[in-house]
C-alpha cells in the first residue's frame, strides 16, 4: 500500500462508480463529476462576511470572484486560484477550502473563478488572474479594512497562475506580493519529468488527463513552453516573493514542483518546501475526505503565521548595532518608541566588530572616544591603555550594550536588502535577507562611514590559491603567519597598525605600497590610576570641552596663532612637543593654519619627512615611505607602533608600486613588472568603501520610487548629512557631509543621534507624519559644503575624502570640514526655527512647506 488508508478508499470507492475515465469526458460532463462530489465536502467554518464580486477584466468581461473574512481585522489578503487544469472546478466547488484557509491564516480570502477552456483558452486564465491580483491590491482597504500583506495561493492549475502572477508584478515593479503558496504547481507544460512515466503517479492525475487540460487550454503547443504558462521556463526567477511549495508523494506533478523549488533557491528566493506523503494529486482540495486535507491546511497556516510574524510593525528601523545604532536605539526607547535594529554581525560593536586584522585599535585617545550621554557609564568603565586594542572597545560596546538591556531589541545575522517609501501610507517598507518586512515611520542608517571594505581591484584576486585576507573582513578566529612567505598590499592606516605585527611572526614579509602614508608614533602606554581618576573626576567638564571643539578632540588645545608668526626655531620646538604628544591632532594643532595655508602645511610636513628617515636605516627605503604627492592631514593621518621601524628588518621588503606596477595576482603570488613572486598569504589592505558604501549597499527607494543610488550616481547629496530630499523619514548618522571622519566619531554619532531624536520627538508632538529636507536646502548645504572645503587643503589629496580610492566613485568631497563646533551651532538652529530648510507632511498628506 502506497497511499495511506483515508486516500487508498476513497480511490477504491471512485473507482466502483465505474465512471469512464475523465479524459474521454467532454469538459461538460467532467464539470458534473466534479461538482457532485463537491457536493460531499462539508460546509467549512463560518465567515464574518462572505461577499460575491465581479472584478472587471481589461477585455470588458467580468470575472466572478468571492471574498471570505474570517475577522473584522485580517492581517492579510490572500488571492486564492483554484485548480482544476484550467477546465475544470470554480470557487463554489472550492468554497469549504477557501473557508478553511481564511479560517486558518486570519487573512481575507478572494477566491478567483477565472474564466475556463476551452470555451477562453490561453492567455484567458492568467489575464483574469492578474486583473484579479490588480483589483483586489487597488481595493485592498476594502477587502480587508486597511493595508496589509498581499499573498497569493494556488492549487494545481491554481498553483501555475499564482506562479505567473508572481512573476508579472516583479516585471511590472508590482503590486508588492509578501508571500506565494504554490500547492503541487504545473509549472512546465512539456510533460517530460519522469512522473509521467511512472504508473506510482498516475493516481487521479495521469498523463491522459494532463494531455487532455492541456490540449483544451493552450491547444497551441508553442502557448504551452512560454512562461506565462510554464512559469518554470522564465528565464530569471531572482526577486520573487518568498515561497510556500507543497508536493504529494504520488503525484505526475510533483517533480515540477520540485524543479521550481529548486530553481527559486538557486535564484536567491526564500522556499519553504513540502512533500506530503502517502498523497496522491488534488489531495489538498477534498476537505472533509482525507485527514492529510486538514494537516495540509494546517501546515499552509503554520507558514503564513510565520511569515505574517515577520511582517511586522514598528515605529523605527535602525540599520546598524555599532555605536550609532546602539545609542540610537536607547534614545528611541526612552521616548517611547517601538524600535528594531537590524545587524548583520553576530554581535554589536559594527566597525570594531567586523575589524579584527593584527594591531586594529583606535587612534583617539580611549577615554575620548567613548560615550558621554551617561554620567553612570562613564564611572563603571576603566580602560587599560591610551589606544585601546579593538578587542577592549568590543568589550566596551558589549558592555554598553548590557548595561542598558540592547539586545532585545536588535536582530542579529541579519542585512536590510531594500527599504521602500510608501508616499500614500508615509511609511517604509524594510526587507531583510531573511525574509522579514518591517513597516516603520522611521529608518534610520547608522551603517558607519568605514564598514564596507573595497574589494581589491587587481586582475587575478580570484586565481591565487593561497588563502587571501581582508583586513575589514578579518577572520575572528585570527591568522596565525608563523614561517609563511606574506604579501601585504598597501599602506594606509589599516596596513600600518598590522605590518609590524605580521612581520613578527612571518618568514618574509613583502609590503606593496602604492601611496606612502603621514604617520605619527602613537606612544601608547598603560594608563596610570592617577590618569584614569582625574579624567573621571572632571569628565563632565570635559564632555562639554568636546562639544565645543572643531574636532571632538579637546586636547591639545587649539592654537591661535599662524606659523608664519613665528621664527624657524619656534616652529620647530612646538612640532617636537606635538610629536612626542602621540595624540594625532598635535601637529596639525600646533597652528591654526596648518590645514589652510601651504607653507605652513609644508613645514610641517617636512617635518614628518625627517622623521620617517630618522626611523628608517637604508634611505632608499625611507624616502619610498615618505609621502610627498599630497599636503600632510588631507588624508587622515595615522598613528604608528614601529611600523616605520619594521622596515629596518631583515625579513621585510618594500616594493614602490609607482615604479613597479602590479600587473596581476597570479595562483601562486604576484606579478609585476620585474617578474613573479611567490606567496603563501596575501593581505589586501585596501582600504573600505567609505562614508556611502553601507547606505548604498541597501536598495532605499524613496518619493515616486525614486532609487538613492540614481539619485547619488554624482555624488551624494544631502542636508547636513542626515536628510535626503524626496526620502522622508530617512535619517543618516554621521552621513555624506557631516563632520563625521574629521572628527572624534563618538562625539559626531552623540550630536547626531540627539538631533535625530529631537526632530522626531518634534514632530509626534506636532502629528506630523513626515519630514523631509527642501531640495533648496540640500542644494544650499552642498554649496557651502564644498565651499568650506575649498578654503582647506583637503582637496588637493586623491583621499577616500573624496571617493579616489574607489573606481568609478563620483568625485566629491563627503565630510564637512568646518567643525563639530560650527555644525553643532547650525543644526541647533535649524532645529530652533522648525527645522528650518525642511518641509513636513500631516496625515491627512497636506503638505507644509517649511522655510528653507
Amino acid at each position: 500500500m502506497k497511499l495511506d488508508i483515508a486516500t487508498t478508499a476513497l480511490l477504491s470507492q471512485m473507482a466502483a462508480g465505474e465512471a469512464p475515465p475523465m479524459h474521454e469526458l467532454s469538459p461538460e460532463e467532467a464539470r458534473l463529476i466534479g461538482g457532485q462530489m463537491a457536493k460531499g465536502y462539508p460546509g467549512g467554518p463560518a465567515m464574518v462576511s462572505v461577499k460575491d464580486v465581479e472584478i472587471p477584466a481589461r477585455d470588458g468581461a467580468k470575472i466572478r470572484a468571492r471574498v471570505l473574512k474570517p475577522s473584522e481585522s485580517p492581517r492579510g489578503l490572500l488571492v486564492f486560484y483554484h485548480g482544476g487544469g484550467w477546465v475544470l472546478a470554480n470557487i463554489d466547488e472550492y468554497d469549504t477550502l477557501g473557508r478553511q484557509l481564511a479560517e486558518r491564516t486570519g487573512c481575507a480570502v478572494l477566491m478567483v473563478d477565472y474564466r475556463k477552456a476551452p470555451e477562453h483558452p490561453f492567455p484567458a486564465a492568467p489575464n483574469d488572474a492578474w486583473d484579479a491580483l490588480l483589483w483586489a491590491n487597488d481595493n485592498m482597504a476594502a477587502l480587508a479594512g486597511r493595508k496589509v500583506p498581499l499573498l497569493v495561493a494556488g492549487d494545481s492549475a491554481g498553483g501555475n497562475l499564482a506562479a505567473v502572477v508572481c512573476q508579472k508584478a516583479k516585471a511590472e515593479g508590482g503590486p508588492a506580493i509578501t508571500l506565494q503558496i504554490l500547492v503541487y504547481p504545473v509549472t512546465d507544460g512539456a510533460m517530460e519529468t519522469p512522473g509521467y512515466a511512472n504508473p506510482d503517479n498516475q493516481l487521479l492525475l495521469n498523463t491522459p488527463l494532463m494531455t487532455w487540460f492541456w490540449d483544451h487550454y493552450a491547444p497551441n503547443k508553442d502557448d504551452r513552453l512560454k512562461p506565462e504558462a510554464s512559469p518554470l521556463r522564465a528565464d530569471d526567477l531572482s526577486g520573487l516573493p518568498p515561497a510556500v511549495i507543497v508536493t504529494a508523494q504520488y503525484d505526475i506533478l510533483r517533480e515540477e514542483g520540485e524543479a521550481y523549488a529548486a530553481r527559486l533557491r538557486d535564484s536567491g528566493v526564500p522556499v519553504t518546501y513540502k512533500q506530503f506523503d502517502r498523497q496522491m494529486h488534488n489531495f489538498f482540495a477534498m476537505p472533509g475526505l482525507l485527514p492529510a486535507q486538514a494537516k495540509a491546511v494546517e501546515y499552509v497556516g503554520e507558514q503564513v503565521d510565520r511569515h505574517l510574524a515577520k511582517f511586522s510593525q514598528a515605529d523605527a528601523v535602525v540599520v546598524g548595532a555599532g555605536f550609532a545604532g546602539m545609542y540610537q536605539l536607547h534614545r528611541l526607547r526612552q521616548m517611547g518608541l517601538k524600535t528594531r535594529v537590524i545587524e548583520a554581525g553576530d554581535g554589536v560593536g559594527g566597525t570594531w566588530y567586523w575589524n579584527r586584522y593584527p594591531g586594529a585599535r583606535c587612534d583617539i585617545e580611549s577615554m575620548a572616544y567613548s560615550f558621554g550621554f551617561s554620567p553612570e557609564l562613564e564611572q563603571d568603565w576603566t580602560w587599560s591603555e591610551k589606544y585601546a586594542t579593538q578587542p577592549e572597545i568590543l568589550r566596551y560596546a558589549e558592555h554598553v550594550a548590557e548595561r542598558f538591556d540592547l539586545r532585545k531589541d536588535i536582530t542579529f545575522e541579519t542585512r536590510v536588502t531594500r527599504a521602500i517609501y510608501d508616499e500614500e501610507e508615509m511609511r517604509w517598507t524594510v526587507y531583510t535577507d531573511k525574509g522579514e518586512a518591517i513597516s516603520a515611520q522611521y529608518v534610520i542608517m547608522a551603517t558607519g562611514c568605514l564598514s564596507v571594505p573595497k574589494q581589491p581591484d587587481i586582475p587575478g584576486t580570484d586565481e591565487f590559491k593561497g588563502p587571501a585576507y581582508v583586513t575589514g573582513k578579518w577572520p575572528h578566529e585570527g591568522v596565525d603567519f608563523t614561517g609563511q612567505r606574506v604579501a601585504v598590499i598597501g599602506t594606509g592606516s589599516s596596513a600600518i597598525q598590522s605590518i609590524p605585527h605580521i612581520a613578527e611572526q612571518a618568514k618574509e614579509l613583502t609590503v606593496y605600497q602604492r601611496t606612502p602614508a603621514y604617520s605619527l608614533p602613537a606612544g601608547n602606554r598603560p594608563l596610570t590610576n592617577a590618569e584614569i581618576s582625574e579624567m573621571k573626576q572632571h569628565y563632565r567638564d570635559y564632555r562639554e570641552a568636546q562639544r565645543h571643539h572643531p574636532g571632538g578632540i579637546p586636547n591639545p588645545p587649539r592654537a591661535m596663532e599662524s606659523a608664519h608668526n613665528v621664527s624657524a626655531e619656534e616652529r620647530r620646538k612646538r612640532y617636537e612637543a606635538a610629536w612626542e604628544t602621540g595624540i594625532l591632532t598635535g601637529l596639525s594643532s600646533a597652528f591654526n593654519d596648518t590645514m589652510t595655508d601651504q607653507q605652513a602645511n609644508d613645514w610641517v610636513s617636512d617635518f614628518i619627512r625627517e622623521k620617517i628617515h630618522e626611523r628608517v636605516k637604508d634611505p632608499e627605503v625611507a624616502e619610498a615611505l615618505t609621502p610627498r604627492s599630497f599636503p600632510f592631514g588631507t588624508k587622515r593621518p595615522c598613528l604608528d607602533t614601529d611600523y616605520f621601524e619594521t622596515f629596518n628588518r631583515d625579513n621585510v621588503e618594500l616594493v614602490d608600486v609607482r615604479k613597479t606596477p602590479i600587473e596581476r595576482i597570479t595562483a601562486k603570488g604576484i606579478e609585476t613588472k620585474d617578474g613573479e613572486k611567490e606567496f603563501d598569504s596575501i593581505v589586501f589592505a585596501t582600504g573600505f568603501d567609505a562614508m556611502t558604501g553601507a547606505i548604498m549597499n541597501v536598495d532605499i527607494r524613496g518619493v515616486g520610487g525614486m532609487a538613492l543610488r540614481d539619485k547619488w550616481a554624482d555624488g551624494p547629496h544631502t542636508y547636513l548629512g542626515i536628510g535626503i530630499a524626496g526620502f522622508p523619514n530617512l535619517f543618516t548618522i554621521t552621513g555624506p557631509s557631516s563632520p563625521s571622519v574629521l572628527s572624534n566619531m563618538l562625539v559626531s554619532i552623540e550630536q547626531h543621534v540627539d538631533w535625530v531624536s529631537d526632530c522626531i520627538a518634534w514632530m509626534r508632538k506636532g502629528d506630523l507624519a513626515a519630514i523631509e529636507p527642501t531640495e533648496e536646502a540640500e542644494d544650499e548645504w552642498a554649496e557651502h559644503n564644498e565651499a568650506t572645503a575649498n578654503l582647506t587643503l583637503f582637496p588637493q589629496a586623491n583621499s577616500w575624502y573624496i571617493g579616489a580610492n574607489v573606481p568609478g566613485k563620483p568625485r566629491t568631497f563627503m565630510a564637512y570640514v568646518g567643525g563639530v563646533d560650527t555644525y553643532r551651532t547650525l543644526c541647533d538652529q535649524i532645529a530652533a526655527s522648525d527645522y528650518a530648510g525642511f518641509r513636513t507632511y500631516e496625515a491627512d498628506r497636506e503638505a507644509k512647506a517649511m522655510s528653507a
